[in-house]
């Protein structure tokens, strides 16, 4: 059984840059990680504040479009029910006295006292059967007629005996737009015998919806809930009476209710405003407020804006340190590649001059001093286990003459041929093949007794006779080898490890001689030297 090779005596080392490098920290790695990440934190921060901030500005303006509505409905409410309170006064006052010529200056009389004091309304007017006046608050020596005024049909064909709000006309008497709220007047068994009629001037409500800070684009305005408008800042008569039930505002109130805030398009001008609308509690009456997104947002735009130029200068400082850093680390990093392809070169360079100073530089099998070392360690450990070692000589037959006849250049190529089957025929890492000197070679075989060496010895002459390089000065026609395989068993005495290799040499040198002078081309061995 072959022994196992003693491994050789190590020595410590310091450690290389390509080992110290695979556990240095990963800086690169690490500062993308914490660069990305401040990056990340940065961007959240940005977004976080601009959203918030405009969440805040919608907040607000919701909080400045209700209270406007309020204050709106607050107005439109007040002025419609003195109107109301008005009309039934003086439907009672009418009732009590009669509603003819006969009664006309006093009910005239009574039409002054009832509005001088109240700015709002424009007109208090009495209209008979036939829509003629009878009296109004401007005044004695007023005639005219208003049967084809749509609040007098309505109330002249319509037994209803409440206030009615009707869309705005110019009146008759001053020419200013007014808002007609009236009231059908009865005889006492029911018949029709008139109507009374209060005029709310649009300029009072234009006093109150200019006061209101509404921006650029932002409007206020109260219709009808049949979606008739009556009034709308910016003031613009063309649109007065126009009808929005169709538009945004009246759906939502209609799929709502009577009071909300919502971001709508406006059907007048196509603007989109947020909108807050309050539906009035007695009167078919809604009032709006609205301010325009644009409005609503552009201080939000102009200070979200200055927030992502600092955030994308603070961004921009941040990838500057980020990459000097990182040419930083460059630069290292070039310092330690170009150290450790130094190192490996070195390392390349001295295994490179350790394998030329055990290495034959023309077969590549171990040279003389490589097999001098290696026989005197092997004999030792030996000498300490009590194992064999074999050593195999061989030599090229008439390679002199071979070397005359085919020239120099030949006989190296014959030598690194032989070699190569040399080299093949021994198996065992912890065999050692080495050129001995000249066209001589020797296997070294820790661990082998004779009967395997002379195996191995076999293999060899067989490989080289299979290379079938001609050889016209030998015998046989080709190049042989002859072999000679001694082994060496320890004993008990302790003899120098010299005089066992100079022994082992000399009897595989004997051996192989044998062969030689026997026919050569055939191995020959001997007992064990003990």
């Amino acid at each position: 059984m072959h022994a196992v090779k003693e491994a050789a005596p190590t020595h410590a080392v310091p450690a290389q840059p390509e080992i110290l490098s695979k556990h240095k920290r990963p800086v690169i790695v690490w500062a993308s990680v914490g660069f990305f990440c401040m990056c990340a934190m940065l961007l959240g921060m940005t977004v976080w504040i601009v959203w918030s901030s405009r969440e805040v500005r919608l907040h607000e303006a919701k909080s400045t479009t209700q209270h406007m509505a309020r204050t709106l409905a607050t107005q439109a409410y007040m002025e419609l029910e003195v109107a109301d309170v008005m009309l039934e006064d003086i439907v009672e006052h009418i009732r009590n006295e009669g509603n003819n010529d006969a009664t006309g200056e006093r009910l005239q009389s009574h039409l002054q006292q009832l509005s001088k004091n109240i700015v709002e309304i424009a007109g208090v007017f009495i209209f008979d059967s036939q829509g003629d006046w009878l009296a109004s608050s401007s005044g004695a020596g007023q005639d005219g007629n208003n049967a084809d005024r749509d609040y007098f049909i309505y109330h002249k064909t319509q037994a209803q005996l409440g206030s009615r709000i009707s869309a705005p006309v110019r009146s008759k008497s001053s020419g200013q737009w007014v808002l007609p709220v009236s009231r059908r007047v009865e005889l006492a068994d029911g018949s029709f015998a008139g109507v009374v009629l209060v005029t709310l001037g649009l300029a009072s409500f234009e006093r109150i919806y200019d006061s209101l800070n509404l921006g650029k684009t932002g409007t206020a305005f109260f219709a009808l809930d049949d979606g008739t408008l009556i009034y709308r800042r910016p003031f613009q008569t063309n649109v007065i009476g126009m009808d929005i039930s169709s538009g945004a505002l009246l759906r939502a109130y209609r799929e709502k209710g009577p009071v909300g805030t919502a971001m709508m398009t406006a059907k007048v001008d196509e603007i989109e405003r947020l909108y807050s609308y309050r539906h009035l509690e007695r009167f078919p009456v809604i009032v709006a407020a609205g301010l325009s997104k644009e409005d609503i947002f552009a201080e939000w735009q102009r200070l979200s804006m200055q927030i992502v130029l600092a955030s994308l200068a603070a961004g921009a400082a941040l990838i500057y340190l980020f990459r000097k850093l990182m040419r930083q680390i460059a630069v290292r990093d070039r310092i330690e590649a170009s150290l450790r392809v130094a190192t490996t070169e070195l390392q390349l360079a001295n295994a490179d001059l350790a394998a030329r100073a055990s290495q034959d530089g023309l077969t590549g099998l171990a040279n003389r001093r490589c097999f001098d070392e290696t026989l005197a360690h092997e004999l030792k450990r030996a000498q300490r286990g009590g194992h064999a070692v074999s050593l195999i000589m061989l030599d090229v037959d008439f390679f002199k003459k071979f070397n005359d006849q085919y020239g120099h250049v030949a006989g190296d190529a014959c030598l690194q041929a032989v070699s190569g089957a040399v080299a093949r025929s021994v198996g065992r890492a912890e065999d050692l093949a080495a050129r001995y000197g000249g066209e001589e070679f020797a296997v070294i075989m820790p661990g082998t007794g004779a009967a395997g060496a002379l195996d191995v010895a076999e293999a060899i002459r067989s490989a080289v006779e299979a290379l079938q390089i001609p050889h016209a000065a030998s015998a046989n026609g080709v190049v042989t080898v002859s072999l000679g395989a001694a082994t060496l068993q320890p004993g008990q005495d302790k003899r120098s490890d010299s005089s066992d290799s100079s022994e082992l040499i000399r009897e595989a040198d004997a051996l192989l001689y044998q062969s030689k002078n026997t026919g050569r081309n055939r191995v020959s061995g001997g007992a064990p030297i003990a």
